[in-house]
């Protein structure tokens, strides 16, 4: 990255030199209002003050900030592409900077210096103080102060200039009414003065109820038609500013109005919104599109207020004359009841009359006249700086903690989400919570997983086997679970015949139902497994049986019941087999001899086991779902699909018999991560299992 260096120099706004004067400027306000500063930080970031500080300093010719290309990395390439490079952004140029240059003579390259020097300068207000803060970032140190204190400098003389012409145009204005105003009060001086002469009237002495009326009247018009001629200097004050394109921010009942003010507030709002989006995202996001519309809505909002205002100064002075005409002619009136030897007098008091009403309007001009021409010579400055911009000797950036900050933190949301995205793309279960929260039954055993590969070779069952030397380990306690959990099912009416079946082939049903029988068994109970797999006779391979008649020849009754049943001597256990084949196996489960040998063998159990298919690739579970009490539905840890689990038990949800989950196969090695089941592999845990 290539380094980059901040100088920042401090604008103090402070009129106490103005107050200190005792005079106050036309157009001015308090400079701590946060209006006003507002505006100032928009004076400091528009295109014709820049333009100023980029032709004096010659900002064209430099290789950072005008045409010639900067030599840059990789990497400051990609960041030039995404919008961070300073150098790139000449397209930072809004709307109204477009206007501006239509109407002048900005050249293209200026233009381009212009937007590349606003992107490398930041103007903020200092906390709750009238204090700018102007700040310039650039490759080179030296660079960056100098800019600082260029436009920082160029701002005080910009505010001198800008004040001495106000001065400078209102004076002239002045100088113009008061030789309008001089002519008029000479004329009405001559007539009365002719009148006296003609008429021959030196004084009048005595004074009659009528011509008492007519001096009050009179003193009444005096003073409508001052307010009139007040109202008519602010008009066309305002009038001349708008004809000659000069501030009119400057006149003081816009610079008075509620509206302006929040408008302005908006209005600076506004472009700082936009100026921070733009150095975001760049200059054709809508969200810069939009901060731009809004702002030239806002400027259009101004321009029209200011319009309205200039309108009701016209207004009120109409309204002003008219009723200054409407007392005129009551003064007509008053005078018209006198009689015929004062009808003179009258006509002079009104002469003179006129002729005080000019001289005090004409005393009034003249009086701003001097004052506004004393402004216009007296220097007078608002603002001036309390820090000049240092070379700073370290780069404000690439910061190195915030990036490494930033980079750990982006590392740690990438982990998390390549992690959710593992879980998400897992499809089966890992939790009971998970279990019951998605299919709304019981977890009724969590059943771990155990390697049986060691049992094999042997003559007997490896689960049997292993249930048999181990009682008192994991697994075996797990199975009396999930036994205790059947039979809790229905307190009132125990289960007896209890029915096993998954949703998918691989889930460990067949060993399961095993272990439950067994576990049964070897607790006194005469227990009967029946395998009612006759696709895939698994119970029947594992204890030897598939060339023994078995349910299908008692179903077909192609056989004696008599030694068909094998007992188990370990754990005396007896087995029902499969049998031979058969090409309808639902046909045989849901026949009425199934339910009659099931509802026999009831007579001679205390609890019998079915081992059923799968639900999910064939209906068998589902046809002799009626036979059972009870269904434990099997569901093996982390591989059985969620969605494939919720359609199975679907259906098998019309007798609503499914009793609980047995979750089955689970791996305690692997648990511990998923946090609920990290108390099975704890070593406090382990010492209450033996093997």
């Amino acid at each position: 990255m290539t380094p980059r260096f901040t100088s920042t120099a401090q604008i103090l706004l402070d009129s106490s030199s103005r107050n200190n004067l005792g005079v106050a400027i036309m157009g001015a306000e308090e400079q701590r209002d946060s209006t006003m500063v507002d505006s100032q930080i928009a004076i400091l970031t528009s295109l014709n003050f820049l333009k100023r500080v980029v032709e004096r300093e010659n900002l064209i010719q430099d290789p950072e900030f005008g045409e010639r290309p900067v030599a840059r990395s990789w990497f400051d390439t990609m960041r030039g592409w995404l919008g961070f490079e300073p150098a790139t952004r000449a397209s930072l140029a809004d709307s109204s900077d477009a206007n501006v240059v239509a109407k002048s003579d900005i050249s293209p390259a200026i233009r381009d210096t212009v937007a590349r020097l606003r992107a490398a300068l930041t103007v903020e207000r200092v906390t709750r103080t009238p204090i700018l803060s102007v700040a310039v970032t650039s490759i080179s140190p030296q660079k960056a102060s100098n800019l600082a204190n260029a436009i920082a400098d160029a701002y005080i003389v910009d505010q001198l200039e800008n004040r001495y012409e106000a001065a400078r145009r209102a004076s002239s204005w002045l100088s113009d009414r008061l030789q309008s105003l001089r002519e008029g009060l000479r004329k009405s001086e001559q007539a009365v003065q002719k009148f006296r002469s003609d008429n021959n009237l030196v004084s009048v002495d005595s004074r009659t109820l009528n011509e008492q009326q007519l001096s009050e009247v009179n003193a009444e018009l005096v003073q409508i038609q001052t307010e009139a001629a007040g109202k008519l200097a602010k008009y066309e004050q305002a009038r001349q500013l708008m004809a000659s394109g000069g501030k009119v921010e400057a006149i003081p009942d816009v610079m008075s109005s509620g509206v302006i003010s929040d408008l302005r507030g908006r209005l600076a709002a506004t472009s700082a919104r936009e100026a921070d989006l733009v150095s975001r995202y760049g200059e054709r996001h809508p969200l810069v599109v939009n901060v731009r519309a809004e702002r030239r809505e806002i400027e259009r909002l101004i321009t029209g207020e200011i319009s309205r205002i200039v309108a009701n100064l016209k207004n009120d002075y109409e309204v002003a004359k008219s009723r200054a005409d409407a007392m005129s002619a009551n003064v007509a009136a008053v005078s018209g009841q006198t009689t015929a030897d004062n009808a003179l007098t009258v006509h002079l008091r009104e002469l003179e009359r006129d002729a005080d009403a000019n001289r005090t309007l004409y005393e009034t001009f003249l009086g701003q006249a001097k004052l506004t021409s004393e402004q216009s010579e007296v220097t007078i400055q608002d603002a001036r700086i309390i820090t000049p911009a240092v070379v700073s000797s370290t780069p404000s950036f690439p910061n190195k903690k915030i990036l490494v900050a930033v980079g750990g933190l982006l590392g740690v949301m990438a982990g998390i989400g390549i992690a959710l995205l593992m879980e998400m793309l897992n499809a089966g279960f890992n939790s009971p919570r998970q279990v019951e929260e998605s299919t709304g039954l019981p977890v009724l055993s969590s059943i771990e997983w155990v390697d049986l590969s060691g049992e094999k070779g042997k003559d007997n069952v490896p689960v049997l086997d292993y249930l048999i030397s181990k009682p008192l380990s994991r697994f075996s306690e797990s199975v009396r679970s999930l036994r205790a959990g059947v039979q809790m099912s229905d307190v009132d009416h125990p289960p007896q015949v209890i029915e096993l079946t998954s949703a998918s082939p691989g889930e460990g049903k067949t060993s399961l139902a095993i272990a439950l029988a067994v576990s049964a068994a070897t607790s006194g109970k005469r227990v009967l497994l029946i395998d009612c797999d006759l696709r895939r006779p698994s119970v029947s391979q594992q204890f030897g049986l598939t060339e023994r008649a078995g349910l299908v020849e008692l179903l077909a009754q192609t056989a004696s019941s008599e030694g068909i049943l094998y007992r188990d001597k370990s754990s005396g256990l007896y087995v029902l087999g499969s049998g031979a084949k058969t090409q309808s196996p639902p046909d045989l489960l849901g026949s009425g001899r199934m339910q009659s040998l099931v509802e026999q063998l009831r007579q001679s159990f205390d609890l019998i086991v079915l081992d059923a298919p799968p639900i999910g690739p064939v209906v068998d579970a589902a046809v002799l779902a009626p036979i059972a009490d009870k269904l434990v539905f099997v569901v093996r840890w982390n591989a059985t699909a969620r969605e494939f689990v919720r359609h199975s038990l679907e259906r098998l949800a019309g007798d609503r018999k499914v009793c609980g989950i047995a979750f089955n196969m689970v791996d305690l090695r692997r648990t511990p991560k998923y946090g609920r089941y990290s108390y099975y592999s704890s070593a406090y845990y382990k010492k209450y299992y033996v093997g």
